[in-house]
C-alpha cells in the first residue's frame, strides 16, 4: 500500500483488524526486518492490525532532498500515523535504528501509545554510541556449515559480519528478512545526505522521557553495533519495562534467538492487554 505524505509515496504492509500496532525497522533494511520475526507471533492473536512501514530511503519507499535528520524523519512518521491510524491510540515496535525513532514518537505522542517493545534499541545516537567504548567486541560464538553457491561468498561475508550464531537456519532468516531490504536501500542517500541523529535539542528531550506504560526492551548480550548498555541506563524512565540482555545474540537478536523474542512479544502484548483490561474496569 502506498500513503503519499510531502510529496513521498512511503510504502506500507497492513494485515489484520483492530487495535494498530506500528513496527518501525532499521538503518539501510526494510519492512521485512520487522514482519518475518513479528507476524508469526502477532498474526496468531485477535484485534490487532498490523502495520510495517518501509522508511524514506529504504525498501519500496524513496528518499526526499529534504531529509537531512531525524527529526525530519520524525515528521514522515506523524504524518504517517495522522494518515494511516488516525485519532485511534496504537500500540509501537522499533528495531534499532527504529527504535531510536520511537523514543521520538513516544516524546511527542506518548499519550496516545498504550505499549512498546523495543528490539536491539540505538537509545542514543549511533555517533555517540560509537564514542562511548561501551559495546562488547564482535563475537561468532557458533558456526556450522552454510550452504551457498560460490558466488554468494559476499553474502555470507555480510552475515558473518553481524552474526552471533551462524547456522543455516539463522543464515535462511537471513536471508528471508534483512537481505533483501539491504540490497535495495539508497546507499547514496544514507551514506552521504541524511543523518540518523536528533538536533541537539530534541536529543535532550529524549533523555528525559518518562514512559509509565508495558514495555519491552530486548537486547542482545554480543550485539556489537548498539549494545546493551544505553538501554540499561534508560530502565529508570520506563518503570513498566520488561528487560532482557539475551546471551548467544547480536544485533540480529530476533532471528538469533526465535523462541525467546516471541515469548517475549507475548508477554508485551499480554501486559498490554491487562492494561486495557483495567481501563475497561
Amino acid at each position: 500500500m502506498i500513503c503519499e505524505i510531502k510529496g513521498i509515496p512511503v510504502y506500507y504492509e497492513k494485515y489484520g483488524e483492530g487495535i494498530p500496532i506500528l513496527l518501525i525497522h532499521g538503518w539501510s533494511v526494510d519492512h521485512r526486518l520487522m514482519s518475518g520475526p513479528f507476524e508469526p507471533v502477532l498474526s496468531q492473536l485477535q484485534g490487532y492490525c498490523r502495520i510495517y512501514i518501509d522508511l524514506p530511503g529504504m525498501g519500496k519507499t524513496p528518499s526526499a532532498d529534504w531529509l537531512k535528520n531525524s527529526d525530519d524523519m520524525l515528521v514522515i512518521l506523524k504524518e504517517f500515523i495522522d494518515k494511516v491510524i488516525a485519532k485511534e491510540n496504537f500500540l509501537l515496535a522499533g528495531e534499532s535504528y527504529g527504535g531510536y525513532l520511537s523514543l521520538g514518537l513516544i516524546n511527542e505522542l506518548g499519550s496516545r501509545i498504550d505499549g512498546v517493545f523495543l528490539l536491539c534499541p540505538s537509545i542514543d545516537s549511533y555517533l555517540n554510541v560509537i564514542k562511548s567504548g561501551n559495546l562488547p567486541e564482535k563475537s561468532l560464538l557458533w558456526k556450522s556449515d552454510l550452504s551457498a553457491e560460490p558466488e554468494d561468498a559476499a553474502v555470507v561475508k555480510a552475515f558473518l559480519s553481524m552474526a552471533v550464531i551462524a547456522t543455516p537456519e539463522t543464515f535462511d532468516k537471513y536471508k528471508r528478512d534483512i537481505l533483501p531490504g539491504y540490497k535495495i536501500h539508497d546507499k547514496q542517500f544514507l551514506l552521504n545526505h541524511y543523518k540518523g541523529e536528533y538536533n541537539p535539542q530534541s536529543e535532550e528531550a529524549l533523555k528525559k522521557i518518562f514512559y509509565d506504560k508495558p514495555v519491552c526492551i530486548l537486547t542482545g548480550r554480543q550485539d556489537h553495533v548498539v549494545g546493551y548498555y544505553y538501554a540499561y541506563e534508560a530502565l529508570d524512565r520506563f518503570p513498566r519495562a520488561s528487560f532482557a540482555i539475551l546471551d548467544c545474540a547480536g544485533h540480529n537478536l530476533q532471528i538469533e534467538n526465535d523462541p525467546l523474542f516471541s515469548q517475549f512479544v507475548k508477554d508485551w502484548i499480554l501486559r498490554v492487554e491487562l492494561e486495557y483490561k483495567k481501563l475497561k474496569g
